[in-house]
């Protein structure tokens, strides 16, 4: 879709047309096939070495997973709220008040494999998640799914769905039927699937130590994408030496954390470009099941404790300002913004910390630290040793907190074992964020909703991580879930959001970083605050992979012709 042109927003009843290459928006369409350029090179941060693991239910599978490989049936524009590109479908439409949904797919797709995708596939992958509450990640209440001919499929539910739009139609990734059918429910969710079978762009050519190739399909469904023969993970060991490879031009499309980034990257070279949208929240996870945190009271004992003006001045160069007790991402919720909240903020200072805690049987000792029952207050937080900017972030907290009488044990851990801690709930507490959701009903749901984490030690990697449970909250989300009318909806997320602040189940912290590094002496075609047709992260589910099949090879300067000629 070309620069400047209106884009379709949709609404949630709303039917999708598509003719040609419609869905090629935002650097898409043309004629041939994809792969016409070089190679493109991207980094998601440290992530150490590349294991073989595709899988999309397994604890740890790799990014490309998600967009590159699999693909959902609608791209919804993370960073626009109510844009929805045709994928794998072309329309939706809901009915029986969000209790059935009937979904019309594309005609001409076809698996890496050779075989064709039909509605059989679909309705397949509904149905996995129906029979195996282990390949539902996002809590879907699915009845049914029934294939109508080739090209149609019909899914009922349990109850109204509509709160979970996004994650049935933009998340769920689509699997082959006869690949996965023949897999024993155990081998599903932990099976590395190393040739993975997809109806993405790319196909997965070597894993080896710290490079992942992809090669572009020849055969994708959109005619001209992608646009660049292979694209190149680079994995590092930490922020620093993913930073080096990024600043130095090695890197394409990049999504690290670089301090004072105008120095020490745009003013490298006049082509480099950022492109900077907050999509979530940073917050402090805490164990809403277990340990010290179970307790709200030492919940916002830790919040108030914590300076993060001055946490945002020193990491972020002041790029990422205070969140608001409901962590609720502004402007970009402001529809369901509970007016009374408007001017809401987080309470600080050592007298909130103190009230909370005696309220929760803690006294100070004569060493200035909090104890109950003889036992000091110590509580620990897992961040990614990577990570750099939260690694800061945690130092600042550890003393900010040392200071209000509670010890902070810092946990930086290799990413392979802090996000197995997270997925299976064993932690104290955790420096995270969330949101990358144009919908807010996604949005908390994704943070709060009970039905999405099973119990402490099995897997989730979707979210509420924490496994908080509040039945105010679930009812909430299922009441807004009933329909689709905005006026009817808001009294709702007014409850949730003052719940949040009542209960406070993550600990806000800031709006997120979220600066994506493009070498324009390279690439062209990528997101922008002009042109922002998908989210220009490169680990983002999926918005990343819609990306990396429209972003193209930047066309090279004109050499001065030779003498003579």
């Amino acid at each position: 879709m070309s620069r400047g042109r209106p884009r379709r927003a949709i609404a949630a009843t709303a039917a999708l047309a598509l003719s040609g290459t419609l869905a090629a928006c935002g650097g898409g369409g043309g004629s041939g096939g994809g792969g016409t350029g070089g190679v493109l090179t991207v980094s998601t941060g440290s992530t150490g070495n590349f294991v073989r693991n595709f899988n999309p239910f397994a604890p740890q599978p790799l990014q490309s997973t998600h967009g590159m490989i699999y693909e959902p049936l609608f791209h919804f524009n993370a960073a626009k709220t109510g844009e929805v590109d045709p994928w794998l479908a072309t329309k939706y439409t809901w009915a029986d008040d969000g209790k059935s949904i009937r979904i019309q797919l594309r005609t001409n797709v076809t698996w890496n494999d050779g075989k064709p995708f039909t509605a059989e596939d679909v309705a397949y992958t509904f149905q996995m998640a129906k029979d195996d509450k282990a390949l539902n990640m996002y809590a879907l209440p699915v009845a049914s799914a029934t294939a109508e001919g080739k090209h149609t499929v019909v899914v009922t539910f349990t109850k109204s769905a509509y709160t979970k739009e996004y994650f049935l139609l933009g998340k769920l990734k689509m699997l082959p039927r006869h690949i996965w059918s023949k897999l024993s429910a155990k081998e599903r969710t932990t099976s590395l699937n190393p040739n993975p079978v997809g109806t993405g762009p790319w196909k997965v050519k070597s894993v080896k130590g710290t490079t992942l190739d992809l090669a572009a399909r020849k055969d994708y469904y959109i005619k001209g994408l992608p646009h660049f023969k292979i694209m190149r993970y680079r994995a590092f060991t930490g922020n620093n030496a993913a930073n080096a490879a990024v600043t130095s031009g090695q890197i394409d499309w990049a999504g690290g954390f670089i301090p004072d980034i105008k120095k020490n990257y745009l003013s490298k070279n006049k082509k480099f470009d950022l492109v900077n949208i907050p999509l979530a929240t940073t917050s402090f996870i805490p164990n809403a099941q277990r340990g010290p945190t179970a307790d709200v009271n030492v919940r916002k004992a830790i919040s108030a404790a914590l300076d993060r003006d001055f946490m945002n001045r020193s990491v972020y160069d002041g790029q990422a300002p205070a969140a608001n007790p409901m962590a609720l991402l502004l402007p970009n919720y402001q529809s369901v913004l509970d007016p009374s909240l408007k001017d809401a903020k987080l309470e600080t200072g050592q007298g909130k910390v103190g009230g909370y805690l005696t309220d929760s049987g803690y006294a100070k000792g004569s060493d200035g630290m909090w104890r109950k029952g003889g036992k000091k207050l110590s509580v620990s937080v897992e961040l990614v040793s990577g990570w750099t900017d939260y690694v800061s972030v945690a130092q600042m907290a550890k003393e900010q907190l040392k200071k209000a009488g509670i010890d902070l044990v810092v946990k930086a851990e290799s990413y392979a074992q802090w996000s197995n801690n997270r997925a299976r709930g064993q932690f104290q507490m955790l420096l995270d964020n969330a949101g990358y959701t144009p919908d807010p009903r996604a949005y908390y749901a994704q943070m709060l909703d009970s039905s999405i984490p099973p119990k402490i030690g099995q897997t989730t990697n979707v979210g509420n991580f924490g496994r908080y449970a509040n039945a105010t909250i679930d009812k909430a989300l299922d009441k807004i879930g009933e329909t689709t009318d905005l006026k009817k909806q808001k009294p709702w997320y007014y409850k949730i959001q003052q719940e949040f602040i009542k209960d406070m189940p993550l600990i806000p912290l800031f709006s997120a970083q979220n600066e994506q590094e493009f070498n324009g002496n390279r690439v062209t075609g990528y997101p922008t605050e002009d042109n922002l047709y998908a989210a220009p992260s490169i680990w983002l589910d999926p918005d990343g992979g819609w990306v990396a099949a429209r972003i193209k090879p930047a066309k090279p300067a004109n050499k001065p012709a030779k003498a003579g000629k």
